[in-house]
């Protein structure tokens, strides 16, 4: 397992976001790339899937090389990451890869 794969048509949207006119999913890999932390890197794979891969990248430019210890635990952290959405439900939709 090296990255965790999110199918998009699962997401559910908290109902207060959908009353404000939040879009629907599936979103553009552009917002996804947008939304991930800079150590994450969002991909599509080709069934229009979401793949989310730790890459070593810090917010202050090093770059680090991940070993199986680091991209398991960089692997939780994605998950901690995306629970915290409260308005966004990921439990079906994380498959991993």
């Amino acid at each position: 397992m090296d990255a965790i794969v999110i199918n998009q048509s699962k997401i559910r949207i908290a109902q207060e976001l959908v009353a404000k006119g939040a879009p629907p999913f599936p979103r553009p890999l552009a917002w996804w790339q947008r939304t991930v932390p800079v150590w994450v890197d969002a991909a599509e794979a080709e069934d229009g899937r979401i793949v989310l891969t730790p890459n070593g990248k810090f917010a202050d430019g090093r770059q680090e090389e991940l070993t199986r210890v680091g991209v398991r635990r960089d692997l939780k952290a994605i998950k901690r990451y995306l629970d915290r959405h409260y308005a966004l439900d990921f439990s079906d939709a994380i498959e991993n890869a």
